[in-house]
């Protein structure tokens, strides 16, 4: 008798601690929020440009939450010869109006050539930080940023693959 309540007694105990083991366990508060607001973490864009004369503006990229571009410019064969190039990012708030983010870079357009930057926002310190009303410049990131080349004289063609990560 008594070894059959110890054998009830025992599977009771193992059918419980078998139930309790496929419960799922409970997400913290953190583990919640994390989960409904996921962290920003990188977007890889290949904007379209067409460089054919002195200046073009590559297709625009989604970059709401984005702090910095990590920006490559890979020249294919160039036909012509380009002069004093640049190119400026831009961002804009609501798609519609364009203000400068950073200053021009300057770019070296030949076959073969490959131009690297970054664009990083301005970060305030431990206080509130401020800027200038400007209808021309932002110090950050907008909904959506785009780049303008610009030569002061310029070829026929000059492909470029551009590569950008958005962090």
């Amino acid at each position: 008798m008594r070894d059959k309540r110890f054998l009830i007694l025992g599977g009771l105990f193992f059918s419980l601690v078998a139930l309790l083991s496929v419960w799922a366990p409970r997400a913290h508060g953190d583990a919640y929020s994390s989960l409904r607001h996921p962290v920003f973490q990188a977007i890889t864009d290949s904007p379209t440009i067409a460089i054919a004369g002195a200046a073009a503006t590559s297709g625009a990229t989604p970059t709401a939450g984005a702090h910095r571009a990590e920006i490559q410019w890979a020249f294919g064969t160039v036909t012509g010869t380009y002069g004093s190039c640049t190119v400026q990012a831009k961002t804009t708030f609501d798609g519609a109006n364009w203000l400068t983010l950073g200053s021009a870079a300057s770019v070296t357009v030949s076959t073969g050539a490959l131009n690297a930057w970054s664009v990083i926002e301005q970060l305030g310190t431990t206080s509130v930080t401020t800027s200038a009303a400007s209808s021309t410049a932002a110090l950050s990131f907008g909904a959506q940023t785009e780049y303008v080349f610009a030569c002061s004289s310029y070829g026929t063609s000059a492909p470029v693959a551009l590569s950008v990560i958005y962090k």
